[in-house]
């Protein structure tokens, strides 16, 4: 006989998360079924939460041995181990499961752990790992939030030694010296950038001719700048060709691409495409049928074609970031139990890319504003005129900000340089206040702080803005 629950959850990364806890607050009943041995998906485990410290790791390093203080003399070993690099991520990965399991038990959430399939429109199994249904759920809304896995192409040989996806970069058995990333969306550029700051030669190559095309074109010109000037080599409008082990006794892997560049490396990192975790769900016999990357349609509730199975995360893919898959999951309890709160496109919420140097936007881009045949003024703020982003050592840092021209609000803010993902922060209460330049040029900030380049750029667009109307 089924336990009865309000609401299912199957799967418990921060789209689950969020939907179960969203519930519980409200007063239901609610299950969360988890496959994998720990909760937290791929926000805390290997995703998000770890690449992000190992980020402030690297930055930490590169801070010591590339960015030189006059006068001051720092040591560090001449060779970084990988006890040394994973130690801090693995503290923090270990604090956000203690935090996870206490809010759920907080909210008296009862998580089952096994592989939920639904055998009916209500009902969930949890499978164990010998196959066998251990307990059976029914819940009156079930909401998936499985996530997506990385692309494993038949031809690349991965084998945690020297042959790497997202999932498994994190556990290297050592420190290479040298990397080649296939893939330059957000992950592989996140990991060449990384890499590259604790000393590693790295080669990123580019399936796509611009670098992250959805960027706006100055900002994504100015990461790239960076990136070479970190030392990566960036091959664009090119893809692999075959990849192979090219040494039994000192792991090698070699990498031929379509464009003809033949490259070697200690280890190799594939990150090309996620796919969603959808299969052996039981969805089609309930006419929900995922797409050939097995992503799932929702509409604007993040119901599918069940009404009463709602789909969050990544498994429905663009944005698919932990922000975005938290927002969708307490989006997705609002409707179904039809409670107060935003309801709001999650496409609006900031992006961020945590390279080195971050990247961060909310807003159109210059291009789209082109495109769209929209009359616009750009103001920029350059941390290198800025006294915080000299103190940062931080020069190549620019703040963009774009206007529409007739009553000068703000309508985009692209960030690129030191603390972006909290820069932009500012940007978006800005938007959400429909700011005019000249509301945001009045805007006094602390000093000196990098937020004081919403100051300047607004100012500039203003000077702009008076050129343009033959007005000096």
């Amino acid at each position: 006989m089924a336990v009865a629950f309000d609401v299912v959850v199957i799967g418990c990364g921060p789209g689950g998360e969020r939907a179960a806890i969203q519930a519980a607050r409200a007063g239901a009943r609610v299950a969360v079924v988890e496959q994998a041995h720990v909760l937290g998906g791929a926000r805390v485990n290997w995703g998000t939460i770890p690449s992000k410290t190992l980020r402030e790791t690297a930055l930490f390093v590169y801070s010591l041995t590339r960015l030189h203080l006059h006068g001051i003399r720092t040591e560090i070993a001449s060779e970084i181990t990988v006890a040394d690099f994973m130690y801090r991520e693995q503290q923090v990965v270990q604090r956000e499961l203690e935090l996870l399991d206490r809010s759920l038990a907080r909210y008296q959430v009862e998580v089952f752990k096994g592989r939920g399939r639904l055998v009916d429109p209500h009902q969930v199994a949890v499978i164990g790992s010998g196959g066998e249904t251990i307990v059976v759920l029914r819940g009156e809304t079930v909401v998936i939030a499985t996530g997506a896995s990385p692309s494993r192409p038949a031809d690349v040989p991965f084998d945690r030694e020297c042959v790497f996806d997202s999932d498994t970069i994190l556990k290297l058995p050592r420190m290479p010296r040298s990397l080649i990333v296939l893939g330059a969306g957000v992950v592989g550029v996140e990991y060449a950038s990384i890499f590259a700051a604790i000393g590693l030669e790295v080669t990123l190559v580019d399936t796509r001719p611009q670098l992250l095309p959805y960027l706006d074109r100055e900002i994504a010109g100015r990461l790239e700048e960076e990136l070479r000037h970190l030392g990566i080599v960036i091959l664009h409008d090119d893809r692999y060709q075959s990849v192979v082990r090219t040494s039994a006794s000192s792991p090698r892997v070699g990498c031929t691409t379509q464009g003809g560049a033949v490259l070697e490396a200690d280890a190799l990192l594939y990150c090309v495409g996620r796919d969603g975790n959808s299969r052996d769900l039981g969805l089609e016999a309930l006419g929900i049928v995922p797409d050939a990357r097995g992503l799932l349609e929702v509409n604007e509730y993040f119901q599918t074609a069940v009404p009463h199975i709602y789909a969050v995360g990544d498994v429905v893919g663009y944005p698919a970031l932990a922000s975005t898959s938290m927002e969708q999951g307490r989006q997705a309890i609002r409707h179904a139990l039809g409670l107060a709160g935003p309801k709001g496109r999650t496409e609006a919420l900031p992006f961020a890319i945590y390279s080195i140097p971050e990247v961060s936007h909310i807003g159109v881009t210059e291009e789209l504003l082109k495109e769209r045949g929209t009359g616009y003024v750009v103001g920029r703020g350059q941390y290198a005129l800025n006294p915080r982003g000299q103190i940062l050592g931080d020069t190549g840092g620019l703040l963009k900000l774009l206007f529409e021209a007739e009553g000068m609000t703000l309508v985009g803010a692209h960030v690129v340089g030191g603390q972006a993902a909290e820069l932009v922060h500012v940007g978006q209460a800005f938007l959400r206040a429909g700011a005019t330049a000249t509301q945001i040029a009045e805007t006094l900030f602390n000093y000196p702080t990098l937020s004081d380049l919403y100051r300047h750029a607004a100012m500039e667009a203003l000077a702009e803005k008076v050129k343009r109307d033959g007005k000096v």
